[in-house]
């Protein structure tokens, strides 16, 4: 059985899905604390401090445009959090892959995020793991 997540992480949570939305890259980044560290299944090494985060953010941004995310579930417990997101967008500029740079290819995406977050005592972020089906979304970027 699921433990709902504390107000306030669920909070940051749907303030993060409203900045992604947004397209605000600097406000998705504020959610993360200075020295955040975050696994990312598209790089190999974590992404270290808040400017990584957000240079991240702004690079899937401008990668697709029209980027949404749409926020399903969270769960958690004192200082972790786990949310499931669907992020969906047309692949309209270069993507940043930890195989290299993948030009437009103008195709649809829509794949499952799951965000598995450690809240600080501030309430920001400071150690998350993303999870998504890298291969799936590859191949919806090239077939």
């Amino acid at each position: 059985m699921s433990t709902p997540a504390p107000k306030n992480h669920e909070h940051v949570m749907k303030q993060w899905s409203a900045a992604f939305n947004a397209h605000d890259a600097v406000r998705v980044a504020a959610l993360y604390a200075e020295d955040t560290c975050v696994s990312h299944p598209s790089y190999t090494g974590p992404l270290q401090g808040r400017k990584a985060v957000q240079d991240d953010t702004l690079a899937y941004m401008i990668a697709m445009p029209n980027v949404t995310s749409e926020l399903t579930r969270i769960v958690g417990d004192q200082d972790c959090v786990a949310a499931e997101i669907t992020i969906s967008g047309v692949h309209a500029g270069p993507l940043v892959l930890a195989t290299g740079e993948l030009p437009p290819t103008g195709r649809r995406v829509r794949f499952p995020l799951a965000l598995f977050c450690r809240f600080g005592p501030a309430g920001q972020i400071v150690e998350e793991h993303r999870y998504y089906d890298a291969p799936d979304l590859l191949r919806q970027l090239t077939h």
